[in-house]
């Protein structure tokens, strides 16, 4: 008998072994996932069960001037947050004692505690009674705890806030570099983790792990601080004294395009800008597009004279008007500046001369030239909310319209942008990006990354730069921004003001005061944009904005040390002398200053520093007159009273040109227009206020 089992049976058998085979092989290949390829991904889910995380925040990093200076830190704030499910039992009786101690209503205190979470926050960043009293308390309170977090600080208070911006509840950056560097400033969250059971309790001899935040980078600014400090200070006096609307003041270094200070009014606190209102957090020089008025003059200038259409022997006649597609368009001074050589026509701010540079560049070299400053785009500054100017379609541009645009009107520019193009031309014709990012920077103070801007665009060439350079000079010298002049330094400026667009329509009477400029020449060491939009009275740019910009100048040359260019020459007794600006200096500078150029002092009161002068600022007296000096420790806001001059006897022009420096207005009653005043209704010596009009009458 053949007892072996059939071929049959034998195939069964084999495919049985091989199922099984399979099997095993499969639940094999499944365990070595399990256990070492998916096992720290399986941990991680396991942990996430029965382990309760509690955040650490980071301290976010600092951030420093370009000295290394502290704009903005971090110190520890403490927060309650509550394990709900071990304060299920005593709810109610919580509720109460917590929504007294954190001033929170105990519905809202109650819904927290009843979330299907196992963690919730109570309430952030405790005031110090609160902390007090919840200590107190917090043995009374099952499952609710303190936590030690981080919060923002800003050291300086006001100081930069637009720039620097601030931070959410979460240290995130909301708005300023906080929000451009939040990734490298926000740093890395750790943790604390604590085993819990199924019912939520903690599990004895728990095991507790902590993972360690990481504190953010440094930001390091491309901003001084006490250039900041006097840019800010400036701003404020500047809104005080001529009650403008708001008030812009940037300051940038040409030969890196690094922002050295960027001040406003109105302005808000960082450290607890709730309590501001939100439109104060944009910073104007950014985010506002504004018409530029005479201060986009040097573009103009620039331009032409690149592209060739223009030279510096150039002549031009104004008769006070130019008439372009039959419309009359004016000049600012109704009764013309005659014949005039190309540095008279940009010292005394021509219009007509400029709509002659523009209708000579035509549509599409005058665009180039935009294009080439950069101001048909964003300047690409690392803030946020940079707005872009508005310019015509080229295509729709008229005969008229370039005309006009060449003084700066029908188009708008940001005052960064604008600026930028200026620092272009006092930086020899080359145009760096504006940026207020100069460096990261470990917590160890290694470099990170250098954020200077990159090699610079060649926009005009230097000769050209150094022509636009030097009239620009003349009309801080002879022209409409002697206000702005900075005794023993050559300064380059140009006045503007521009009549504000409103509703799309031009609104008379409403005006933006502005100076552009920079110190020394050549090879300057600031440029500054002073604007101050709506000021109440004096409106002229180089009435209002030229002052402002000539004290800050001062203050920012003397603080960099840097060395005088220009020698003052002691002009001969009873010759008349340009008279300084000797506010806010103390008595021995201010000696030494008038001494320069030919007065002598005497001092009224006591105190610190020089708060008025008997002569105003920019007036000229001979020399050998006896300037008094009042003494005092409060800081007196300029601008803010003149004296009346004697205008009996002047011709109208002459008594234009000195209400102009003395920052009031003149109206003009009876009488013929070449004839000489006979009558004022403000009698000479009279202290008036800044913009007040005086009426006169000629025979």
């Amino acid at each position: 008998m053949n007892d072996r089992p059939p071929l049959m049976l034998k195939r069964r058998n084999f495919v049985a072994l091989m199922g099984f085979g399979l099997f095993d092989l499969l639940i094999g290949s499944r365990l070595v996932t399990i256990q070492a390829l998916d096992a720290p991904k399986l941990k991680q889910l396991a942990d996430g069960v029965h382990f309760r995380s509690v955040p650490l925040a980071p301290f976010r990093g600092n951030i420093v001037d370009r000295s290394g200076r502290l704009l903005a830190g971090s110190h520890h704030a403490y927060s309650v947050y509550a394990i709900p499910i071990q304060a299920r039992a005593s709810r109610r009786s919580e509720s109460i004692i917590l929504a007294d101690i954190l001033n929170m209503e105990q519905s809202r205190v109650v819904r927290r505690l009843s979330r299907n979470q196992g963690f919730v926050w109570l309430k952030r960043r405790l005031s110090g009674r609160e902390l007090e009293v919840l200590k107190s308390q917090l043995a009374a309170l099952p499952g609710i705890h303190l936590l030690t977090e981080t919060a923002r600080y800003y050291p300086e208070g006001k100081l930069a806030a637009g720039v620097l911006g601030f931070t959410g509840i979460d240290n995130q950056g909301l708005g300023g570099v906080e929000l451009i560097y939040n990734r490298a400033l926000q740093g890395k969250k750790g943790a604390i983790q604590e085993e819990f059971d199924a019912f939520g309790q903690t599990v004895q001899f728990a095991q507790q792990r902590i993972i360690p935040s990481h504190k953010g980078d440094t930001l390091e600014l491309t901003l001084d601080e006490n250039i900041q400090w006097m840019a800010e200070r400036a701003a404020e006096r500047a809104m005080i004294a001529t009650g403008g609307k708001t008030v812009m003041i940037t300051v940038m270094h040409p030969m890196t395009g690094g922002v050295l200070a960027m001040a406003q009014r109105p302005t808000f606190d960082p450290n607890h800008f709730r309590d501001f209102d939100p439109k104060r957090y944009r910073l104007l020089p950014i985010t506002d597009a504004i018409p530029p008025g005479s201060i986009f003059k040097p573009v103009t200038l620039a331009t032409a004279l690149e592209e060739g259409t223009a030279t510096a022997s150039s002549g031009f006649f104004c008769p006070g008007f130019k008439v372009v597609l039959g419309r009359r368009v004016n000049c600012w001074r109704s009764a013309g500046h005659g014949a005039q050589s190309l540095a008279e026509v940009v010292q005394n701010s021509c219009n007509v001369g400029f709509m002659t540079l523009g209708l000579g560049l035509g549509v599409d070299h005058f665009f180039a030239g935009l294009e080439r400053f950069g101001l048909t785009r964003r300047t690409g500054i690392d803030l946020p909310g940079e707005a872009l100017g508005i310019l015509p379609r080229k295509a729709r541009v008229t005969a008229l319209d370039l005309a006009i645009m060449a003084f700066g009107q029908t188009l708008t520019v940001t005052p960064i942008g604008l600026l930028t193009a200026v620092s272009a031309i006092a930086n020899g014709g080359e145009r760096f990006r504006p940026h207020v990012g100069r460096a990261l920077r470990a917590p160890d103070g290694r470099l990170i990354q250098n954020l200077e801007s990159g090699p610079p665009r060649r926009v005009v060439s230097a000769q050209v730069a150094e022509t636009v350079q030097r009239m620009m000079a003349r009309v801080v010298q002879r022209g409409t921004g002697k206000l702005a002049q900075v005794p023993g330094y050559k300064v380059a400026g140009k006045t503007g003001t521009a009549q504000k667009v409103m509703n799309g329509k031009t609104e008379h009477g409403i005006y933006i005061s502005s100076f552009i400029g920079f110190a020394p020449v050549p090879k300057p060491a600031a440029a500054i944009l002073v604007t101050i939009d709506e000021p109440v009275g004096a409106f002229y740019g180089g009435q209002v904005a030229a002052p402002v910009f000539g004290r800050l100048m001062r203050d920012i040359l003397r603080y960099l040390r840097i060395p005088r260019t220009e020698p003052i020459k002691k002009p001969r007794v009873g010759e008349p002398a340009f008279v300084p600006d000797l506010v806010d200096l103390t008595p021995s500078t201010a000696i030494q200053d008038a001494s320069e150029f030919g007065f002598p002092v005497q001092f009224r009161g006591q105190g610190r520093h020089v708060v008025a002068q008997s002569v105003t600022y920019g007036g000229y007296r001979p020399v050998g007159t006896q300037l008094t000096l009042t003494l005092g420790n409060h800081y007196h806001d300029y601008l803010q009273w003149v004296t009346v001059p004697r205008f009996f006897g002047l011709s109208v022009s002459q008594a234009h040109h000195l209400a102009f420096e003395l920052g009031i207005n003149i109206a003009m009653m009876k009488g013929h227009e070449h004839g000489r005043i006979v009558r004022q209704s403000r009698p000479a010596g009279e202290q008036v206020k800044a913009g007040t009009t005086v009426e006169v009458w000629t025979a």
